[in-house]
């Protein structure tokens, strides 16, 4: 992941800056599509994760030894 980056990176160093500009634009606009698609109401979300992990029971050692 990290070598990709890089090379992704270095790629777009080489564009122009007029393209780099757009290059950056349209991963904004990427990025805001996926933010506003995200769950903004936690509770609801946290409603949903419990109702998933309610009957995955949660096993732990003995602590009082």
């Amino acid at each position: 992941m990290e070598a990709t980056l890089e090379m992704v990176l270095e790629q777009a160093q080489r564009l122009s800056p007029q393209d780099r500009l757009r290059l950056v634009e349209r991963l904004a606009a990427s990025l805001q599509t996926e933010i506003s698609t995200a769950p903004t109401d936690w509770h609801q979300a946290l409603r949903e994760a419990y109702a998933i992990l309610k009957d995955d029971p949660i096993e732990r050692e003995n602590e009082a030894r």
